[in-house]
């Protein structure tokens, strides 16, 4: 019996060897992906969830995102979550099914009596956005085409320090991320200073993206969206969804 317990240890470690890896870049995006967390976070949790029960080990790594894509770019990754899909980002990636929807809406001070209802209206404003995010398909247009006096920093958290130091009038950042990092960042004095306006810049769907012309990444693809679509229709993706905007992604727990 002494001489088994070896054999059997060995091979277990052979068949978790054998599983092959879904290497995944991400950053971290409380509530989304949280890189604290032993379990990284709600979005985390799931992906991992539908890969492990397909036979594949996840790896997490955590880089800026605009070094995301560049590594999914040239092959260094399968993967990279949470994005939307911008036509900019559809060059070098396929999406995955929608994963849960992002609402991006403008940060301001309090004070500040901002009134807008155009993307124009920006125009006049200091905005400050981070590296490799994509605002919704009009925010985005404005930029690439120079309309909006924009100033683009490498670190999340960049945008709502220069917005307490009234340093910049606006900070667009998906409302659940946004009060998430609020909580995190400032006293309860300093983020009631803050808040956000009622108009919606963007309401986009988050997804996987999958390196593109690559027959392994096609694979994943189809793993993850069939695994998905079981999720969906237990009623667990729902659940997900409100658990992230009610701010309460600890109390989601997904199907046993």
């Amino acid at each position: 019996m002494s001489r088994l317990l070896p054999l059997t240890l060995l091979f277990a470690c052979l068949n978790i060897s054998a599983q092959p890896v879904v290497r995944i870049g991400t950053g971290d995006w409380v509530p989304y992906v949280d890189q604290l967390r032993a379990d990284g976070g709600a979005l985390a949790r799931l992906i991992r969830e539908i890969f492990t029960s397909a036979g594949y080990q996840v790896e997490f790594v955590y880089y800026p995102w605009d070094r995301n894509l560049l590594m999914l770019e040239q092959g260094a990754l399968d993967a990279v979550m949470p994005y939307s899909c911008s036509a900019q980002r559809s060059r070098i990636s396929d999406c995955s099914d929608p994963v849960v929807n992002g609402e991006v809406v403008l940060f301001m001070r309090r004070d500040q009596g901002l009134n807008w209802t155009r993307i124009e209206d920006l125009n006049k404003l200091r905005i400050a956005t981070t590296l490799g995010y994509s605002y919704g398909p009009q925010f985005d247009a404005a930029l690439q085409s120079g309309q909006l006096n924009v100033q683009q920093n490498g670190k999340e958290d960049t945008g709502f320090r220069l917005l307490e130091l009234g340093r910049v009038d606006v900070h667009p950042q998906d409302r659940a991320v946004g009060y998430a990092m609020l909580r995190r960042m400032f006293t309860p004095e300093a983020r009631a200073a803050i808040s956000h306006h009622p108009r919606v810049l963007s309401t986009e769907p988050l997804h996987l993206l999958f390196r593109k012309n690559d027959v392994k990444a096609d694979q994943l693809r189809e793993v993850f969206n069939a695994g998905l679509r079981g999720f969906a229709k237990s009623g667990e993706l729902e659940r997900l969804q409100q658990a992230l905007y009610t701010g309460n992604t600890d109390q989601w727990l997904t199907a046993p």
